[in-house]
């Protein structure tokens, strides 16, 4: 099941009981059943350790749900660190290293940047065209292979620090804004089967989300496309019914990347 951040007050890292209850395939003890001879099984655990140990907390757990009963506890789980001693807030922002695995073949360890905005809580992932995703197969030192990978994606994320800046400065007119949220809505919902309301979209909910700069209308469109609440009208039947929480790890992971895409193309627009 997908979870809420955890300590979103209290900034608390996660101990192993608080894992274990988000994502508890984050301790499974063997790979799964259908696995070759040559999938070298390294428990997520180990992982979590061996960065706990670079000084990387883990701040953020969830598991994927799975039908096949026999996968439970090898599912899919997202991770998401914060250094503690050199990640500190940039403003309204977290830096974060976000880790994706299963052990059930669905996923290698995957590393991708991510920020999180304190004031709503969104928990933004960087899309691969602005830093790449680091992935690190099931065979030979995976444990080095990922504490290397976490370390490159730390020496980049100045980059994006920096486009975030960008962002802020660049001023979005409501036509903008509205083509900004077309484009957005078209990577959860089918034109042909529902109908969002843009102006829906882009309603705000809290004063520090008032501003019409880039930066803000893609953490505004994120949270809406993540976290539901907006109506939805079903094409079909005519019926309106309120868009439900992003619960699904890989769904979670792709509308984030695909989101900030968007707002990377907005960016790009702005400035040329």
């Amino acid at each position: 099941m997908f979870n809420r951040f955890y300590g979103t007050k209290t900034q608390n890292p996660l101990d192993n009981d608080a894992l274990r209850r988000l994502a508890p395939s984050v301790f499974a003890e063997t790979k799964h059943g259908s696995r070759k001879d040559t999938y070298k099984f390294i428990p997520s655990i180990n992982i979590v350790e061996a960065l706990r140990n670079e000084g990387f907390l883990p701040v953020f757990a969830s598991e994927s749900r799975v039908r096949d009963e026999s996968k439970k506890g090898f599912a899919k789980h997202l991770l998401r660190f914060r250094q503690h001693d050199g990640f500190s807030a940039v403003g309204e922002v977290k830096p974060e290293i976000v880790l994706l695995n299963s052990h059930d073949g669905t996923s290698s360890y995957q590393l991708s940047a991510g920020l999180y905005r304190l004031v709503c809580s969104n928990g933004l992932i960087v899309s691969d065209g602005q830093i790449d995703c680091v992935r690190v197969r099931h065979s030979g030192n995976v444990v080095d292979n990922v504490i290397e990978g976490t370390y490159k994606i730390v020496t980049e994320t100045p980059k994006v620090l920096e486009q975030m800046e960008v962002m802020r400065g660049l001023t979005l007119t409501r036509a903008e804004q509205g083509i900004f949220a077309e484009a957005a809505k078209g990577l959860r919902w089918d034109a042909e089967e529902a109908t969002v309301d843009n102006s829906d979209l882009l309603r705000v909910s809290r004063d520090a989300d008032r501003s019409p700069d880039l930066w803000t209308s893609f953490n505004v469109l994120q949270e809406k496309l993540l976290k539901g609440g907006v109506q939805v009208k079903n094409n079909e039947t005519g019926r309106y019914q309120r868009a439900r929480e992003v619960k699904g790890v890989s769904e979670n992971v792709r509308l984030n990347k695909a989101i900030w895409t968007l707002a990377e193309e907005m960016r790009k627009l702005k400035t040329a």
